[in-house]
């Protein structure tokens, strides 16, 4: 245990951590330094909540005994001890300060999910003030969401931590500004290439062999299925919950009922929103409704399904290199989810709106078209007439890989400058 402990902590040499990138969150995050509230990041495995904690570590570092900050990887096996028993974090808390002599005051606690009731020794150490702050991450939405996570109640901080964006990749290769972009559009739209195919996560980006970029993405997705969805939710038909999020990857961006999803598999229907719903709660997949004012409208029996990251859909499921603008799809509703709206949902009512984004009042409509040609205009410029009828609009936009213009009040933008710029201006 002591040498465990030792092998989790290397700082407490007194030497920072070094490769990493900077991240548009992390600014955020060292403002809620100056508070007392537990800082909780959620997000999808490996998406770069553990490098965020290295860089909160080397922060806190410049004006803290590096001993004084402790962080703990539950995921460990060698603490499955702790997994059924949280009241053994205290044992861990006791021999740490033992061997540095040193009172813990900053606790980091990754991967805590697989720790039951572990909001009960946090939530007590918390009240009690044993540290200065607590540092918690979880790779599942629902242990916020369930009924011990109500104990920490307007306690805590909350930051959902998403693969790199775009804009972040663009500023790691030296463009940084709107000059930058517009000097090196060959450069860019690379750039783009490559998370069109590979996608977004930290290590991904920086691993140049494609074989390991494979058999890394492939080991992410088994991570995440065995681990926050089959193992956490003990879930008895494997097959089945496998061939489900199968078929949504290879659907992705296509309409579908639950009803009809779970005809496809071959199960029911409270099954397919069962697993669809650990799907959610996982990150690997979103899944978003039809947008309409009223519950009752049936319109919201109506879903579409998009992946984490494109580099799954291509290391898992058929390949999708194929089919680009369903990929190019894929990738702009995530890159509209990393600007954390308060609502995406798109509009199927006689005439097809890829995406309604709602921020507090403001609603933005937007059309994907990997390219715009004379047969297809007319539907994409169309497709904001019926959504218009239910809500103002501020904004209209077909995003495309590489056009631009502006007709009437619709702008056609180019999916590279369009993130970067969104992105400045969130």
């Amino acid at each position: 245990m002591e040498q465990m402990i030792i092998n989790q902590n290397p700082h407490w040499a007194g030497k920072k951590y070094t490769n990493l990138q900077a991240r548009t969150v992390f600014e955020s995050l060292k403002t809620n330094l100056q508070t007392k509230h537990i800082q909780i990041l959620t997000g999808i495995r490996r998406s770069g909540k553990s490098s965020l904690f290295a860089m909160l570590i080397n922060e806190l570092m410049q004006d803290n005994e590096p001993k004084s900050i402790l962080k703990l990887n539950m995921d460990n096996p060698l603490f499955f001890e702790i997994w059924d028993n949280p009241a053994l974090f205290y044992n861990i808390i006791a021999t740490t300060e033992k061997i540095t002599d040193k009172k813990v005051k900053y606790l980091f606690l990754d991967e805590v999910q697989v720790v039951k009731a572990w909001e009960t020794f946090v939530k007590s150490v918390y009240d009690t003030g044993n540290f200065n702050k607590i540092f918690v991450t979880g790779s599942n939405s629902f242990f916020l969401q369930n009924e011990y996570s109500t104990f920490l109640s307007g306690r805590y901080l909350d930051n959902v931590v998403y693969p790199y964006s775009f804009s972040e990749i663009l500023q790691q290769n030296e463009i940084r500004s709107y000059f930058d972009l517009v000097s090196n559009t060959t450069k860019a739209l690379q750039l783009l290439d490559k998370c069109l195919e590979w996608g977004c996560f930290p290590e991904i980006i920086s691993t140049k062999n494609k074989e390991i970029k494979t058999n890394l993405l492939s080991s992410y997705f088994d991570s995440i299925i065995m681990k926050d969805c089959v193992s956490r939710y003990q879930i008895a038909d494997i097959a089945v919950f496998k061939k489900l999020l199968l078929y949504a990857i290879s659907n992705a961006g296509s309409v579908f009922s639950y009803k009809s999803l779970a005809r496809a598999v071959g199960t029911n229907e409270n099954t397919a929103k069962k697993y669809i719903n650990i799907l959610n709660d996982s990150y690997i997949i979103q899944d978003i409704s039809n947008f309409a004012f009223s519950l009752k409208d049936n319109v919201r029996n109506s879903h579409k399904l998009y992946v984490a990251d494109n580099g799954i859909m291509n290391a898992v499921s058929y390949r999708f290199w194929d089919n680009k603008a369903k990929l190019f799809e894929n990738f702009v509703f995530n890159e509209l989810q990393k600007q954390q709206p308060e609502e995406i949902t798109f509009a199927n009512n006689s005439g097809e709106c890829d995406f309604v984004v709602k921020k507090d009042f403001d609603y933005q409509a937007i059309q994907v078209c990997f390219e715009l040609t004379p047969e297809n205009s007319k539907r994409e410029f169309g497709g904001f007439a019926n959504i218009e009828k239910e809500v103002k609009l501020s904004r209209k936009t077909i995003i495309t890989y590489n056009q631009e213009l502006q007709k009437e009040d619709v702008e056609v933008a180019p999916v590279w400058k369009y993130f970067f710029t969104t992105h400045s201006k969130s």
